[in-house]
């Protein structure tokens, strides 16, 4: 069944339905052509409807809706207690609106074209629309802020980049207020934001070293003169290019590094030069060698447990990225500016990092990986695989759902791919009624060990039905794979089934393209009942893990 995405303005929108018709999988979704002029009547319409919508997207002209912004415009003598009552009314429409929809998308509102207000006032009078827009788009973000599935939308940077063709005939002949650009941009933004949704964002940067991250050879001049920092501009560029992929980093996009170089000679000029702003710690991965770049970056990728799909590589040298581009399908392989000044604005550009809901496992990705590495020099200490799992001293927290842990929950539901057995994808409101469906079991496994927390990996939900269970949801993040924490949450599942008297656990895998390590997993403890259906049954044996504590 396709999911609805609805298109509320109270302009001709028409032309950024085109466009986003053209680049949505109209397949999965089905976009419903909006109509203008009667924005509150389809507003009411749509919360008094029984049906509900995967998205709805409003974008609309503040002086179309508030009837008292657009006196303020004609610099009538406005009471401002009557507009921000009006604004109250706006905010209660759009709490009702997001009971009706996975995903509420609001753009916010901008000062409108060619309009400057009282001019050197116009943020110091009471009366200034910039004062003015500025506090109504504060006052409905933070009204806004406590609906989780609410985003509410900065478009000043599509107008500000893009509307500088725009002829005013369109408004008078169609009233279509912006060019064609900016709603072609907006489309691909909208794209951007749905895959997010989906848990399609990029997920990881592998970048060169020389004219990528510092200006020069480092094998030419040395550490100390590569161009970084400084009095120049191209030095300065390089490092507010970094400064970039460091905030990126900060909010859980990780980093990589694939260069041909000497290995301590990269790292000392990144530890050295002063000017540096990225270091050893912000990279999750790094190959550093002279060997070919496609299978550097298929290494680092496999290290990471990721997919293709999820990675970037940027590279100043076109013959590495071609190489790049034709081998490993899936890669996103950007062309590259030649000027460093270029670099931040090129990198802002994707609008692939879209992260929604922040959680502590973004926050904490990179020194989870750098644990790992630890993990795995350790394991070499060890003759005995079993012997190395024991020195580990892993504990398995099992905890039931609730709002502390409900976004990462809904996180690895909707992007974990291989051991996942539905790989079904879900809302935040559907994710709130399970939690509180007191028929339903939802439980999530967070993991540590002596080198330190691995953070929430797992995810199992089932309910109880007629002497069995059923299992809903088998997720268990890539990165905590070969420890046998998987088995942990099947014994964690046992053990319920044995306090309830219950007489079989159910499994129906679901194929899909990435999940056969769950296909692997069921094949290997559970018996096959059928085709894809695994059960566990009442008098089964299954070995636990001694090794595993589950608390």
């Amino acid at each position: 069944m396709k999911k609805n995405i609805r298109l509320i303005s109270d302009f001709n929108l028409g032309t950024f339905y085109n466009f986003l018709s053209q680049k949505i999988n109209r397949k999965k979704y089905k976009l419903l052509k909006p109509n203008f002029g009667l924005f509150y009547d389809k507003c009411f319409e749509l919360i008094e409807s029984k049906n509900r919508n995967y998205a709805i997207f409003i974008w609309s002209k503040i002086e179309g809706v508030l009837k008292n912004f657009h006196s303020l415009i004609a610099n009538e003598n406005v009471n401002l207690k009557t507009l921000y009552e009006e604004v109250d009314e706006y905010i209660n429409i759009l709490t009702q609106l997001a009971t009706k929809t996975d995903h509420l998308i609001i753009n916010a509102w901008s000062l409108p074209e060619n309009e400057r207000g009282k001019y050197l006032n116009d943020y110091t009078d009471n009366l200034g629309l910039s004062k003015n827009i500025n506090l109504i788009n504060t006052k409905i973000s933070n009204q806004l802020k406590k609906e989780k599935n609410i985003i509410y939308l900065n478009i000043d940077f599509w107008i500000k980049h893009y509307n500088f063709n725009y002829n005013p005939k369109l408004w008078y002949a169609a009233k279509i207020p912006f060019s064609q650009k900016v709603f072609e941009v907006a489309a691909d933004e909208f794209i951007k934001i749905i895959n997010a949704f989906e848990g399609k964002n990029k997920k990881l940067i592998i970048l060169d070293l020389d004219n990528t991250l510092w200006g020069g050879t480092l094998g030419d001049l040395g550490w100390k003169k590569i161009n970084i920092g400084g009095h120049n501009i191209q030095g300065e560029a390089f490092r507010d290019f970094q400064f970039k992929l460091k905030s990126l980093k900060n909010l859980g996009i990780q980093l990589a590094i694939c260069s041909k170089n000497d290995e301590k000679n990269a790292f000392d000029a990144i530890k050295k030069n002063p000017n540096m702003i990225l270091k050893k710690k912000d990279f999750a991965s790094w190959r550093i060698n002279w060997d070919d770049k496609a299978k550097n970056v298929s290494e680092i990728i496999a290290e990471l447990n990721l997919t293709n799909d999820a990675v970037i590589f940027i590279d100043d040298n076109i013959s590495e990225r071609e190489r790049v581009k034709t081998s490993l399908k899936g890669v996103a392989v950007p062309d590259w500016p030649q000027d460093p000044c270029q670099y931040a604005n090129k990198l802002q550009s994707f609008g692939s990092f879209n992260l929604h809901h922040l959680t502590y496992e973004d926050k904490n990705r990179t020194q989870f990986y750098h644990d790992e590495k630890i993990r795995k020099q350790n394991q070499k200490k060890f003759i005995s695989y079993d012997k190395w799992l024991v020195s580990l001293k892993t504990k398995i927290y099992f905890e039931s759902g609730n709002d502390k842990n409900k976004k990462r929950i809904l996180q690895l539901i909707n992007k974990t791919n291989q051991m996942n057995l539905s790989t079904r994808r879900i809302s935040e409101s559907e994710l709130n009624k399970l939690i509180k469906d007191k028929s339903h079991y939802l439980l999530s496994c967070k993991v540590t060990d002596k080198f330190g927390d691995m953070g929430l990996v797992g995810v199992v939900s089932f309910k109880l039905a007629s002497k069995r269970i059923e299992v809903i949801d088998f997720i268990l993040s890539c990165r905590a794979f070969g420890r046998s924490i998987e088995k942990s949450m099947l014994i964690k599942i046992i053990q319920i089934l044995k306090k309830k008297n219950i007489d079989k656990i159910i499994f129906k895998y679901l194929k899909t393209s990435k999940n056969k390590p769950c296909y692997d997993f069921l094949k290997e403890n559970l018996e096959m009942e059928k085709n894809n259906v695994f059960v566990y049954r009442k008098n089964s044996r299954l070995v636990s893990q001694k090794f595993l504590k589950i608390i």
